[in-house]
């Protein structure tokens, strides 16, 4: 099941998320970006990204890492990724989850990319929000989760446009993600670290100590990635 729901709804209700959000949207705002946007007179459209920079910030711990299916078929790799995941959750008695974007922006961008797997799930998100915008969030169940891997491994690696950050969050908040373009994923983990290096390494996920490289290429080109001009 699927569910749309406002920004304002998650971050009034998890402060945990409402907490990252503002963190992060802190070290976005710059001030020669509001400037540019003074100079045009339009302002309030900097601010309305920023919608959470006046959340309060709490204090926990966190435990951060990088992680990797080491799965080099991109062709299946979101069946796979989404196999693991459903494993990663029920090790952690995890059945919902929020996703939401670090700043209040569009999760459709460029729809003059014409590669095939992009226009996929471009197709699929507007099935699921029955729109061709959409910058609010959503809370789904484990049985959705493959539909939204596929749009956010696609978007993610093939269109520069989106959020830069996409969260996955459980609904407990016990942990976040974001896939990256290589197919990566950044995970965090709030006040005690249950999915230790032992146990993800036993779930079947690779720790990234150094740097990251694309898992589906040599060359490290991204096939179908187009930044719109």
């Amino acid at each position: 099941m699927t569910t749309l729901i406002t920004r304002k709804e998650i971050v009034e209700a998890k402060r945990i998320i409402g907490s990252e959000l503002a963190k992060i949207q802190k070290t976005f705002c710059r001030e020669e970006v509001l400037q540019a946007y003074k100079d045009v007179n339009e302002e309030h459209l900097f601010w309305e990204k920023f919608d959470c920079i006046k959340n309060e910030e709490k204090d926990y711990s966190i435990f951060n890492k990088i992680i990797s299916l080491d799965h080099s078929n991109i062709d299946t790799f979101a069946n796979k990724l989404t196999e693991k995941l459903t494993e990663l959750f029920k090790a952690i008695n995890v059945t919902e989850l929020i996703i939401i974007c670090h700043l209040k922006v569009d999760f459709f961008g460029n729809r003059d990319n014409n590669y095939r797997p992009l226009k996929k799930a471009y197709k699929t998100l507007e099935k699921i929000v029955s729109d061709i915008t959409f910058k609010e969030a959503f809370e789904i169940d484990i049985d959705s989760l493959k539909d939204f891997v596929e749009i956010l491994f696609w978007t993610t690696r093939c269109d520069p446009s989106v959020a830069e950050y996409i969260f996955v969050f459980d609904k407990d908040e016990q942990i976040q993600f974001n896939i990256c373009k290589y197919g990566n994923l950044h995970l965090t983990q709030y006040n005690k670290e249950q999915l230790t290096d032992g146990k993800l390494k036993e779930l079947g996920w690779t720790i990234i100590e150094g740097e990251e490289f694309d898992n589906f290429t040599e060359s490290g080109k991204i096939k179908g990635r187009q930044i719109k001009v």
